[in-house]
């Protein structure tokens, strides 16, 4: 049971797929040529044709599925399993496998009509079974699915190979613990079989058990110790617990087994960003581009990480690069903008702002970068407005009461700078910074006594914390009476 995926993590839908997808040919004979095989589907095709009368036997119309199978041609697949069944109306093999290709493709009442007519040639058929809890856990009937894979798990001559399906619908189920229990022994007979040590992998993520991840991964490495997959996760899970040298050791192992293993060398990249090894991991990324096709995210990544090394016209040509690649992606559009923002060309930067914006009209980081530069450049009605959206979207983050009221009182609009105090402590009632701020917004605004109650309560709180409250509002720091009311 092998199926590749080296562009990233599989997600459980995707698991899901590529479990019963597997099914289809985990029964095949070895040692079949690829000529031979060329061979009989050439023969097959010319049938169909009407150019020539061919006989097939039950193993050559299985190699005929499986190599359509190969090819994700499921609908040719299908239609040859029609036929062997029609030559051989017996066989409940044809019938099994022609509806397991009907539960990928979603023809759930089909499939089950197919199995009802194998069942009643072969009721014990393992296959069966495992076709039976394939189309139940679509339908998210897990319980039933499980008592059909244990059935073949009974009937099976290898019951080790029905482990995955039953791991799969503990996942559903959230027992992760059990699923990890049958991906484990299914993995020490199968230590390299790749959708398995994703699913093992998504299990412990679930449980946040990293350390007996590591562990795990490690002790199937002495197991099998060439598979890349497995350093890959290994990878992966070290970068959880923030131990990215050891990642980094990791990963470099899954790329010396396949060096066209292009996510590790994201993650790797990805470690190397977190060392501060920043030059490192723009090279890393630069390699993946010998193995795939430049895509939008990894320039963005190969930007960010120029960005970081406060290299602002490259990283702007790597973002640049990113939105031409993928023009939908947003982060991007916002990246150009911060950094024509550092370098000063703040008005600049908005254009590319307002485009991430547009793309993503409700982003709360977004809006709240927006209203930065609004405010930083003079465009106070406009950041007004920002503040007030993200207030009307639920953002309540004390800096930004905070930021707005100072606004306001910029704006020589103290009354509604207090206002806004006043909500941001109605939410946040022990925010030391919320309280000294309003206390001193009301002591400039000559309400001494209310001015006493939320200062008294801060100092409370924490004394300390004055000190950036001067730094805010230097005016006061040698103001006596504000200092006494402090006391």
């Amino acid at each position: 049971m092998k199926s590749k995926s080296k562009k990233g993590k599989f997600i459980p839908d995707e698991l899901y797929f590529c479990t019963i997808l597997n099914s289809l040919t985990m029964n095949r004979r070895p040692g079949k040529h690829k000529n031979n095989i060329n061979e009989l589907v050439a023969r097959y095709e010319r049938m169909l044709n009407g150019d020539a009368q061919s006989f097939f036997d039950t193993h050559e119309f299985e190699d005929i599925a499986d190599h359509y199978i190969d090819r994700g041609l499921l609908g040719e697949a299908m239609s040859s399993m029609e036929i062997a069944f029609e030559q051989y109306p017996f066989s409940a093999s044809f019938l099994i496998k022609k509806a397991q290709i009907l539960t990928i493709l979603e023809r759930l009442e089909e499939a089950a009509l197919s199995l009802e007519i194998a069942e009643s040639l072969e009721p014990s058929n393992s296959d069966l079974h495992i076709a039976k809890g394939s189309i139940l856990s679509k339908k998210r009937a897990h319980q039933k699915a499980l008592k059909h894979f244990k059935k073949a798990q009974t009937y099976s001559d290898d019951p080790i190979e029905v482990y995955p399906f039953i791991a799969f619908e503990y996942q559903c189920l959230g027992k992760f613990h059990d699923a990890i229990k049958y991906l484990s022994d299914f993995l020490n007979e199968e230590p390299e079989d790749e959708i398995a040590l994703f699913n093992i992998a998504y299990c412990y993520e679930r449980l946040d058990a990293y350390n007996d991840a590591i562990l795990f991964f490690k002790n199937l490495i002495e197991m099998s110790p060439y598979c890349e997959v497995t350093w890959y996760q290994l990878g992966l899970f070290y970068n959880k617990i923030k131990e990215h040298k050891e990642a980094v050791w990791a990963l470099d192992y899954a790329i010396l087994i396949d060096e066209c293993f292009t996510a590790a060398y994201h993650e790797k990249a990805r470690s190397l960003t977190q060392m501060a090894e920043t030059k490192e991991a723009i090279k890393t990324y630069l390699l993946t581009f010998a193995f795939e096709d430049a895509t939008g995210f990894t320039f963005l990544k190969i930007g960010l990480c120029y960005k970081q090394l406060s290299l602002y016209k490259q990283a702007i040509r790597y973002f640049t690069k990113a939105c031409h690649e993928d023009p939908q992606l947003s982060e991007a559009w916002m990246e150009i903008g911060l950094c024509y923002d550092a370098k000063g060309s703040s008005e600049e930067g908005l254009h590319y702002i307002n485009k991430a914006l547009n793309l993503n009209p409700d982003d709360l980081e977004y809006i709240y970068i927006q209203t930065k530069i609004y405010r930083k450049i003079g465009l106070f009605d406009e950041a007004i407005l920002g503040y007030q959206k993200l207030i009307d979207l639920n953002c309540d983050s004390p800096t930004l009461w905070m930021e707005f009221a100072f606004l306001k009182k910029e704006m020589n609009e103290s009354k509604d700078a207090i206002r806004l105090l006043k909500s941001g402590v109605k939410i946040h009632k022990n925010h030391v910074d919320l309280l000294f701020r309003l206390g001193a917004y009301l002591f400039l605004d000559g309400q001494i006594e209310k001015a006493s109650i939320y200062l008294q309560k801060a100092n409370a709180l924490d004394s300390k914390s004055s000190t950036v409250l001067f730094e805010h509002l230097p005016v006061l720091e040698g103001n006596a009476i504000f200092k006494q009311l402090l006391k």
